[in-house]
């Protein structure tokens, strides 16, 4: 298990390779809206996968060890901050960027401790989307 959570960091964010994302959203309307946005850019974004709920997104985490989650904060099963909290009890390097139309100081600053490093709120433009999601890339190749 530790031998496969290795060797799937390996190959996260190598140079010219496209940045990994996990959509953990629960309506489907937010996912495909997402998947759109991401898809203008599909040569520097590849998605790797979609969650409905917290357990899932965990789960996938797991499995795909992307270089950014989207994750949305009310969903049924596990909230997306008990899935932010589990994310990063498995993996301190995961790059969550916290997506809701909850966008009150609560939720940002419950977000943020949980372990998010961004948050995004509802409705939101494409030009916003990428531009945290280059400063969380760059965070993680050192640049920030």
């Amino acid at each position: 298990m530790k031998e496969e959570k290795e060797r799937k960091e390996e190959g996260r964010n190598s140079k010219g390779r496209k940045i990994r994302v996990l959509i953990v959203e629960d309506a489907a309307y937010m996912r495909e809206m997402l998947e759109e946005m991401l898809n203008q850019q599909r040569d520097r974004y590849e998605i790797v996968g979609f969650a409905t709920n917290g357990q899932e997104a965990v789960e996938k985490y797991k499995e795909l060890m992307p270089d950014i989650v989207t994750m949305d904060l009310v969903m049924e099963v596990m909230d997306g901050i008990q899935a932010i909290k589990e994310i990063k009890k498995y993996d301190k390097k995961a790059k969550i960027l916290v997506i809701t139309a909850l966008g009150t100081p609560e939720y940002e600053r419950e977000s943020l401790e949980a372990g998010a490093d961004a948050c995004l709120w509802k409705p939101f433009t494409v030009k916003n989307l990428f531009e945290v999601l280059e400063r969380l890339v760059s965070e993680e190749q050192g640049g920030g």
